[in-house]
Formats: structure tokens, sequence, C-alpha cells
């Protein structure tokens, strides 16, 4: 009998485990959530700015920063950076991006909200 309630047990435990992991998706990054009430952003009105501003400095053919990965200053530029979520952990979560500082919290929070918002253009 306890042979059987341990199988049973082992078996509703790694059950569990595989279905947590399913909901776990590499390609679907997630940030904190969005605070910005009503939040209705697009790359072309509110983020290329900030982009421009913050990014293309250092994420810009020709820019001589060694390092730097990436060609920003397009929608497109940033595609593949939004897509792995490269982009929401160096801006919002950890804020390593840009080095040195500079952007404010309520720039962080817009990229944050646009991301979640799946990035529109």
């Amino acid at each position: 009998m306890k042979v059987k309630n341990l199988r049973l047990t082992a078996v509703m435990a790694l059950t569990a485990a595989l279905l947590s992991l399913q909901s776990c998706n590499g390609d679907d990054p997630k940030g904190p959530d969005c605070n910005i009430p009503n939040a209705d952003l697009s790359y072309t009105l509110n983020i290329k700015n900030i982009i421009d501003q913050q990014c293309i400095s250092c994420h810009a053919p020709g820019s001589g920063v060694a390092g730097a990965v990436g060609d920003f200053r397009t929608y497109s530029g940033l595609s593949a950076y939004l897509k792995n979520g490269k982009i929401l952990n160096a801006v919002v979560i950890d804020k390593s991006m840009p080095q040195g500082g500079g952007m404010s919290q309520a720039q962080r929070d817009s990229i944050n909200c646009w991301i979640a918002s799946n990035y529109p253009e």
C-alpha cells in the first residue's frame, strides 16, 4: 500500500512539474506589470523618441562602442532584441542600459508597457 501511494505521489509531483514548465516559454519575456493606466503606446508615437535619445548613440552602425550590438535606428532593427527579451531585461528589469544611466523611470515604464502589449509599431 505504501509503495502504491509513493508511486502515485511521485507521478502527481512529476505531472505538476511538467505542467509548470510548460507554462514557461523563453520566447515570451515577462517584465513587471504595466503601471501606466490605459497605456496605449506605439513605437512610432512613443518609443522611438526614447530609443533615439537613449540608445542610438551606441546601438547604430559606426558608433564605435565596443560590445554594442544591434542597429536600433528602426523598428525592424529592434525586433530580434524584443522577441528574445534582451531589451526588457537590460532596460526594465536589470536597468543596466543605457550604460551610465540617464533613462528616467517613466521612460522605463513606457518601454515595459509597450513590450507587455506586444510592442505595436
